[in-house]
């Protein structure tokens, strides 16, 4: 029995002993792959931060660049060192090395007027096929610094007139890049997809002086062949991953595309850093897990004290002006609608700028302008009462939230805070007039968007400018100037409608399977006296308004059949050619029978001449919709739907309306390269194919949009591709 019960207590033993090691080897285990799998979500946490960090910078420098190349196209002119100065007075605010343009003709205009070619430069090239991109990593030619740029064309009146680019230093991205990861063990570089370097790192472990990983990684040790074979892989194929490489010591580099160019992010750390607590989970197990669960606590502290402060640093950049000191412009919007929405007292908006503030910068320095903001500040400050705000909303303009008791007050209160700010004492003890010019908008709903009460603000002050007997403008005020503007232009649309000022201009259709030239569209033009063109944009919202679009509409008409009688009496073969029939001509049916008659007495086929109507010209009796409709084609004409897609109810038309040429509104083509996009646009074609409707896709304005469109067998297409509209005679060319 002794002996049975000390081999059962070494059975025991062993057997407890086995399942302790086992429990311990199980759960050693479990915890290292547990620990490498927290390694992997670690680096893409670190990854992604980085990845947000350099997209936001990048981006919205990029974003900035186009904003600035709208700006410029929309002045309609193209004075390069005019615009060079203004780039000079932008680029002093955000972190670009040098702004310039380069002209379609190569020469390169920079602020800081260095000369050099930059015409050799792809994105030179790629700016003239009007394409906005990022440069790879390239040297300065100025001081051989390593930069990238960004680039995009500037469009005049359509044209592309140049490149506006911005030369952005790679030192910039390595301070963005050196936050410290991994207790200060951890670094960054960009690279692109061939291995060559675009950031590399100062950290004193990593390839100093990067050209490119694949070579580095090489150079340093020959088994890190197979890690460049997966990371060439993982690389072409946009993934994301991570692999072990040695240099000096083993490092993990976690690798993530940037979606910029084929740019990608690679962070790097020790093995050690990380496997050395593996080894000691190993070897300390329970004693580990204390040790882990306080350095998480201090990790969540830590976290959670740094969040705090860039929170705080957020909250301050957010709502504080930079120069003033004073309320952010985004922290006057949030604090004007809660006074708002609290009160119901008369309010006005205000927006006021100091004319010609740029002269201060340049004739005593930018820290004079800035100490002449904050004494306008101040001085707003001082002038409000009680729940009235201001701040700065950019530059030298200001906005201000007043409320009153009498439209009089404000005005009195403007012009007193006028002659207080009048003069003010320079550096050099120079007195200086600040002349100001002041926008008003009184508040007639407060729930409204304070966006739109500051548009409504900013088109008051905009029609004061430069005018320097007018402190201030009303909106309403502005309103009946605009009301004025329209009955003059009325009375010279009724002029140009009797003296056949308006024209027809032809916007070319092709098959989209031969690009053959197989109908136009008929489009109005307003030509003056002295030969140049009022933009449509302008007349057409008036001439719909008031009625006389109608005139316009069988105007067009008549002309677009006289021009096509004229084309086969001299024995030019026609092609159909559509004409916009507006809602308001669509009211009256007997407009059908008007046009049948006009193509009857020049014997012209019908055949020659087609209708289009826009989606939006539904009107809500259907059934006298449809009747109209159905009146056209008993008269044997074709009919268009313009602008598909642009309402809400686009698939429901498709079924209800017996239309023969559907065409595809701009908005389509443009979503051309989106995956969604690109399904509803299939669909769309295929749909419209399966009933017997004709496609012609507008807006056509790259070859990719071509060949995708062709790809899918639409029908026809419309749009700048191939042809802008265009005059009579160059129409009759290319018949």
């Amino acid at each position: 029995m002794k002996k049975r019960s000390i081999i059962l207590k070494i059975i025991f033993t062993l057997l407890s002993c086995s399942i302790l090691v086992l429990a311990l080897y199980f759960y050693s285990n479990t915890l290292e792959q547990k620990l490498n799998t927290e390694t992997k979500t670690t680096l893409e946490e670190v990854s992604a931060q980085s990845t947000m960090l350099v997209q936001k910078e990048l981006k919205g420098e990029l974003d900035l660049l186009a904003r600035l190349s709208d700006h410029i196209g929309s002045n309609q002119t193209f004075h390069i060192p005019t615009i060079i100065e203004q780039l000079s007075d932008i680029l002093s605010h955000y972190s670009f090395k040098r702004m310039g343009i380069i002209s379609a003709d190569g020469v390169t205009y920079t602020t800081d007027h260095v000369q050099m070619n930059l015409s050799d430069r792809s994105y030179f090239q790629d700016g003239l096929n009007g394409k906005s991109c990022i440069s790879d990593r390239l040297t300065d030619r100025s001081d051989f610094d390593h930069i990238i740029v960004f680039s995009t064309p500037i469009y005049i009146k359509n044209n592309i007139e140049g490149v506006l680019f911005a030369t952005y230093s790679v030192d910039k991205l390595k301070q963005i890049l050196s936050v410290s990861t991994f207790n200060g063990n951890g670094y960054s570089y960009i690279v692109q997809k061939n291995g060559d370097a675009v950031v590399d790192s100062n950290h004193k472990t990593s390839f100093q002086n990067l050209n490119n990983i694949y070579t580095a990684l090489v150079i340093s040790n020959k088994s890190n062949q197979s890690t460049v074979e997966q990371l060439k892989n993982d690389l072409a194929k946009k993934q994301s991953g991570y692999v072990r490489f040695v240099n000096d010591v083993p490092k993990y580099m976690y690798y993530t595309p940037l979606d910029i160019e084929d740019w990608y992010l690679l962070n790097i750390v020790p093995t050690n850093i990380i496997d050395s607590t593996i080894d000691l989970v190993m070897n300390l197990t329970y004693s580990l897990c204390v040790l882990l669960t306080l350095i998480f606590l201090f990790l969540i502290w830590y976290i959670i004290r740094i969040e705090k402060q860039k929170n705080k640093e957020l909250t301050r950049i957010l709502y504080v002006d930079e120069v003033t000191g004073g309320f952010s412009y985004t922290r006057f919007c949030i604090e004007a609608k809660k006074i708002l929405v609290q009160t119901d007292q008369p309010a006005a908006f205000v927006t006021l700028d100091i004319d010609k503030f740029k002269l201060i910068n340049d004739l005593y320095g930018y820290e004079e302008g800035n100490r002449t903001l904050c004494y306008m500040n101040d001085a707003l400050e001082r002038f409000l009462h009680n729940n009235e705000l201001c701040a700065r909303r950019v530059a030298d303009r200001f906005v201000l939230l007043l409320f009153f008791q009498e439209r009089e007050e404000i005005t009195s209160r403007l012009e007193a805070f006028n002659e207080v700010i009048q003069n003010i004492l320079l550096g050099n003890n120079e007195h200086y007039v600040l002349k100001l010019t002041m926008g008003i908008y009184v508040i007639q709903d407060y729930f409204d968007d304070i966006q739109m009460i500051q548009n409504c603000a900013v088109i008051a002050h905009s029609t004061i400018k430069n005018k320097h007997d007018q402190l201030y403008a009303f909106y309403d005020e502005v309103y009946r100037e605009k009301m004025h503007q329209n009955k003059q232009l009325e009375n010279q649309m009724e002029h140009a409608y009797i003296h056949h000022n308006f024209v027809a201009y032809y916007q070319p259709k092709y098959n989209t399977a031969n690009t053959d030239l197989v109908g136009a569209e008929a489009l109005i033009r307003w030509k003056k006296e002295d030969g140049s063109l009022i933009s449509p944009g302008i007349f057409i919202p008036l001439a719909e308004d008031t009625g006389f679009i109608c005139k316009l509409d069988k105007y067009i008409f008549k002309m677009v059949c006289y021009q096509q009688k004229k084309w086969i009496d001299q024995g030019i073969d026609p092609v159909p050619i559509s004409v916009n029939v507006s809602r308001q001509l669509l009211y009256n049916p007997e407009f059908v029978a008007e046009y049948k008659q006009i193509i009857e007495e020049l014997k012209l086929p019908i055949k020659y001449v087609q209708l289009e109507i826009t989606e939006s010209a539904v009107f809500d009796d259907m059934d006298a919709f449809l009747s109209i409709i159905e009146n056209m084609h008993q008269l044997g004409f074709i009919v268009l739907m313009d602008d598909f897609g642009t309402g809400y109810s686009s698939l429901t038309m498709l079924k209800s309306i017996p239309i023969d040429i559907l065409k595809l509104d701009k908005s389509f083509v443009n979503d051309y390269n989106d995956p969604r996009g690109e399904i509803i646009i299939t669909s769309v074609i295929q749909l419209a194919q399966s009933l017997k409707i004709r496609i012609t896709a507008e807006g056509v304005e790259t070859k990719e949009q071509f060949e995708f469109l062709k790809a899918l067998e639409c029908d026809d297409i419309q749009g700048y591709y191939f042809a802008k509209p265009m005059p009579n005679y160059e129409f009759e060319k290319l018949l």
